[in-house]
């Protein structure tokens, strides 16, 4: 863990307005700035940053939070790594046995630095780089392509970056631990991993290479496709290739196309489609379906239209679904790919695809009536089978029931047998974009929010509860536990961490504080009290008129008449009851 008291003095040396006028363009209006949101699509801003409590919120997603939250949302980061890119900014040292993990050496990024500019002028100034030059302009890829991608080649030769290496100071163990030299069999040296290749970088959220992808030459021996291996710096299935690139037009249009090679995406971005990412031939994960998560909820998938691409897509449609993500899949003709669909059919062919991308209850369903026959009663019973843990992971219970009609439809089914079998699908625990509590969007506050805002905003206001209000009475639970917290002085961080939707609402409560002049702040925290008692007072009079009517109807007066004695009493002098009456 990363203690306290290093998180304090990094956010005590930075200012937000600079860390995010760094990331976006900041407009001044009044004392708090506003902008065009990162994090979601929109053409009037609604994203403002208030540098007097140091924090920011978006009006349009609901985004929030302070210099820390906007880093990791922006940079796809976990809290531990968005923490250390600010110490760097503000000279604070990270002591090692505070990090979740160890700190990654500096000398693997500067290997792949390295590597990256080597291969890249091997392709556009070598002589030797013309075959790569030749394979690229046969694809398709034009030079401008070229820098877009940083691509590059690896030349036939066994140590050429490992005599670059001795040069830049990169020893041959660095390499090796980056994965871009392999040792000899028996300790005689190393060698350099990639050999007669085109070179295409894999970068990570930040913009920074960390990994490589080669392509073998048409006249050289090796797999067609060699990736780096897993290092400290990448692990496959966390990272998409091209997100970085794609992430500004997949907020823009709020939708990503998911495809799965290179190619697959050069291809597409040369004719103006930006907002894709390359699942680089592995089956998607979680982590990257968070990652694409981050900027959108809405995903195309496009795969090969071959069996092993289909298989890939019903594979990622699930985790789509337990992320509560809507997709859907543009189905390819058979032994196309996006590179050779846009090659041979050229680009609105693509872009119809895309357009015509089906719902993904009829994407799996058009696959499993082609395994299994609907007209034998086996293949029906084979396609429930397929069909129901999919609807299962469908967040809507709207659209769940649709497709259990169409299902019992396509079967000869009763709906109500597809409904008990659905109850007896067990699916794995799935991960949920908001694991820690339930976001609580509101289009006005409360005076509980209020509350909350104003003690936020100076704690010490606590002491004017004493004896006017106890933590139980409060009916939202969250504002219920930041007050209790508050009280019992466990809250040491000036803004309280948690989930994305936690944080986004600290961030709400205190913008709806700082609205208040300062001189109406101690008359509207008497005020917000007042109204919570006004509040209980009505809960508890709907209360005993609800048990005043369960009571008639059950025809006992005797209960009848204690409740409505209760009730006149509570109406003339305005106090709660000291008991608990039975409804």
């Amino acid at each position: 863990m990363i203690a306290e008291q290093t998180v304090h003095e990094i956010q005590e040396h930075l200012d937000i307005i600079e860390v995010i006028g760094g990331y976006i363009s900041l407009k001044k209006a009044g004392r708090n700035f506003k902008a065009l949101c990162p994090f979601h699509p929109e053409k009037s801003p609604s994203f403002m940053v208030y540098p007097q409590k140091q924090f920011f919120i978006c009006y349009g997603c609901h985004a929030g939070g302070d210099l820390i939250s906007f880093v990791m949302r922006f940079e796809h980061l976990e809290f531990p790594e968005a923490v250390r890119i600010l110490a760097e900014k503000a000279g604070v040292p990270v002591p090692q046995a505070a990090a979740d993990r160890p700190a990654v050496h500096p000398d693997l990024y500067r290997a792949h630095e390295v590597a990256a500019r080597y291969y890249h002028e091997l392709l556009v100034k070598s002589a030797e780089g013309e075959r790569a030059r030749a394979y690229l302009k046969g694809r398709g890829v034009d030079p401008a392509a070229w820098e877009v991608f940083s691509l590059g080649y690896a030349p036939d030769r066994w140590d050429g970056l490992l005599t670059l290496g001795q040069q830049e100071d990169l020893t041959p163990q660095i390499l090796e631990k980056a994965g871009l030299a392999i040792p000899r069999e028996g300790g005689s040296g190393w060698y350099d991993r990639f050999r007669s290749r085109v070179i295409f970088p894999i970068w990570d959220g930040r913009g920074r290479v960390i990994a490589f992808g080669g392509r073998v030459l048409e006249d050289a021996a090796g797999p067609k496709y060699m990736n780096s291996p897993e290092t400290e710096l990448y692990v496959k299935g966390r990272v998409l290739y091209g997100l970085h690139l794609a992430a500004p037009q997949i907020r823009e249009r709020d939708f990503c196309i998911v495809v799965e090679g290179y190619m697959d995406l050069v291809s597409p971005y040369q004719h103006g489609i930006r907002n894709v990412v390359a699942s680089m031939g592995t089956s998607l994960t979680i982590d990257q379906v968070k990652l694409i998560r981050r900027h959108t909820k809405n995903v195309v998938m496009v795969y090969d239209g071959d069996y092993a691409g289909e298989m890939a897509t019903l594979r990622g449609l699930d985790l789509f679904l337990e992320a509560e993500m809507r997709v859907k899949v543009a189905g390819l003709p058979g032994g196309l790919d996006p590179d050779s669909m846009i090659k041979s059919q050229g680009v609105q062919a693509f872009i119809r695809a895309i357009q015509e991308s089906q719902d993904l209850f009829d994407y799996k369903l058009g696959l499993l009536k082609k395994r299994f026959d609907p007209k034998q009663l086996e293949g029906r019973i084979q396609i429930c089978q397929e069909m129901l843990p999919t609807i299962k992971r469908v967040p809507s219970p709207i659209q769940r029931g649709e497709y259990v009609k169409r299902l019992s439809e396509l079967a000869g089914v009763d709906e109500a047998l597809l409904w008990s079998e659905l109850k007896r699908v067990k699916l794995d625990a799935p991960w949920r974009p908001a694991a820690m509590e339930e976001a609580h969007p509101r289009a006005a506050m409360t005076a509980e929010d209020l509350l909350a805002g104003l003690l936020l905003e100076r704690p010490d206001r606590l002491v004017q509860l004493e004896g006017r209000l106890d933590p139980q009475d409060l009916q939202d639970l969250q504002v219920r536990r930041l007050v209790t917290w508050l009280m019992e002085g466990e809250m040491t961080n000036r803004f309280p961490r948690g989930s994305e939707e936690w944080e986004s609402r600290i961030a709400r409560w205190l913008a709806h504080a700082d609205a208040i002049a300062v001189e109406e702040k101690e008359r509207a925290l008497d005020e917000v009290l007042q109204r919570i008692k006004e509040n209980q007072r009505r809960a508890y009079m709907e209360g005993l008129k609800g048990s005043i009517r369960r009571a008639e109807e059950a025809g006992d007066e005797a209960k009848t008449t204690e409740l409505v004695l209760e009730y006149n009493r509570f109406m003339k002098t305005g106090t709660a009851a000291t008991r608990q009456l039975e409804g």
